[in-house]
Parts: C-alpha cells; sequence; structure tokens
C-alpha cells in the first residue's frame, strides 16, 4: 500500500499533537505520559546525533580511507592518508580502548587530548568573538562628530557612548574586591569601590533581567506557535475525517 504525502503530513502532524499534549501534560505534574515524551525525544536526539556521526565523521574521515587502502575487489590500493585522518583513527582507536579495563588508561590520553583541544576552541572563541569586540565596542567617542548638523543625532549618539563607558568601568569595578581588616576584625571595602560596586550591580542586574524577559518571551513564542499548531492540526483532522464520511 502506497501512502500519499499528504496522508504522510497528516501523521506526522498527529504524532507532533499527541507528543505536544503530553509535554503539556507536565501542567498538572509529573506523570508517565511526559516521562514518555521526554524519553522519546532524548532517544530521537541520541539517534540523529549517532547518524550524523557516523555519516559525516567516522564514514569519510575514518572508514572510507582504510576500506580503500585495501587492495581490488574490496579497495583501491589507495596510499596511506594525510596525517589529519591518520590523527583521527589513532585518537578512534585509544577511545575505544577505554572499552578494555587493563588499556583504560591509554583511553584517557585521547580523551585529554580532545578536552584540551575543546577548551583551546572555546577560550579562542570566546576572546575573539566576544571579548575582543566588547573591547571595541566600548571605545567610542563621547561626542561623535556628525554632518549636516544633526544635534539630535549628536547627542544621542553621546548619551549612548557615556552609557557605554559607564556600564563597563563600573561593572568591572563590581568585580574588584579590595576589601580591608578593620580595626575591629570587619572586612570591609573601600568607600570608592563600594559606590561602584552598587552601581555596577545596577548594571548587571539589568542585563541579567534584559536576557531573563528575553527568555521568557522566545518560551511564549515557542508556546503560542505550538498551541496554533494544535489548533492547526485539529481542523485538518476534521476536515480529513468529514472527507472520509
Amino acid at each position: 500500500m502506497i501512502i500519499d504525502s499528504v496522508t504522510l503530513n497528516l501523521i506526522g502532524a498527529g504524532v507532533g499533537f499527541v507528543l505536544t499534549l503530553c509535554v503539556f501534560s507536565y501542567l498538572i505534574g509529573d506523570n508517565p505520559l511526559y516521562r514518555a515524551a521526554v524519553h522519546f525525544f532524548i532517544g530521537t536526539a541520541a539517534g540523529y546525533a549517532v547518524v550524523i556521526a557516523v555519516s559525516n565523521v567516522l564514514w569519510p574521515q575514518v572508514i572510507r580511507p582504510l576500506v580503500e587502502m585495501l587492495p581490488p575487489p574490496w579497495g583501491t590500493a589507495a596510499p596511506w592518508p594525510a596525517w589529519p585522518t591518520l590523527t583521527g583513527i589513532g585518537l578512534v582507536i585509544l577511545l575505544l580502548l577505554k572499552l578494555v579495563k587493563p588499556l583504560r588508561f591509554m583511553g584517557s590520553m585521547a580523551t585529554a587530548f580532545m578536552v584540551g583541544v575543546g577548551a583551546a576552541v572555546a577560550i579562542g572563541g570566546a576572546i575573539t568573538g566576544t571579548l575582543v569586540p566588547m573591547t571595541e565596542a566600548s571605545f567610542q567617542p563621547l561626542w561623535p562628530a556628525t554632518s549636516g548638523g544633526d544635534w539630535s543625532h549628536q547627542l544621542g549618539a553621546a548619551i549612548n557612548a557615556a552609557l557605554i563607558l559607564v556600564g563597563t568601568v563600573f561593572t568591572l569595578g563590581y568585580f574588584y574586591y579590595g576589601a580591608r581588616l578593620r580595626s575591629d576584625g570587619i572586612v570591609e571595602r573601600p568607600l570608592p569601590v563600594r559606590v561602584v560596586a552598587i552601581v555596577g550591580q545596577v548594571f548587571l542586574g539589568t542585563a541579567l533581567g534584559v536576557m531573563y524577559a528575553g527568555a521568557i518571551v522566545a518560551s511564549l513564542a515557542v508556546c503560542v506557535e505550538r498551541a496554533g499548531s494544535l489548533i492547526i492540526i485539529i481542523e485538518q483532522l476534521a476536515t480529513r475525517l468529514s472527507g472520509l464520511y
């Protein structure tokens, strides 16, 4: 039996409808339907990740180079692959050795290599993608020159530059813990540092509040989208059933 594309889309929409209801059932408390939906999502994501890893990493970079090195008819008697491929193959072998208890320490070397490379990439990305652009953005003239005598635009740009400068300086000052031990045994920051920390705390709270509000708005948008999709699915099912009867 051949199923047309409309029926397949309807089946997929029905599965999405059921899973959405299972997730929404968490509103009345933790229950087996919600846990089943969560397990389904996690299993699907894990299976998809495994398929992507095999098709995009293991097969083209590990298995296929080794197969091509075999003589015909199994392979093409290709020469040894380049050193990046050999490095990847060696790391895979070391990771597989973690399954063997006496040789588990050899797999730790591959794990340490991957963690080190991942940390270096993350730090480099944070510096070049976040720290450097933010530092460059903070270097703005407090009274930028504009053409045409547009004083309103110039004043707005000056206020924006001043806020960036003040926010950057006072936020960094919040993390300065130059506390001193007083004669009565209490550790306290100097008064200028406390004032700077209070203003910096206001900027930090504002930034975190904006981020939290953005997360809530994004969640509400997803919730509205799923609710709208439920309505559309119900309409499609009703239309399909009315056509059958």
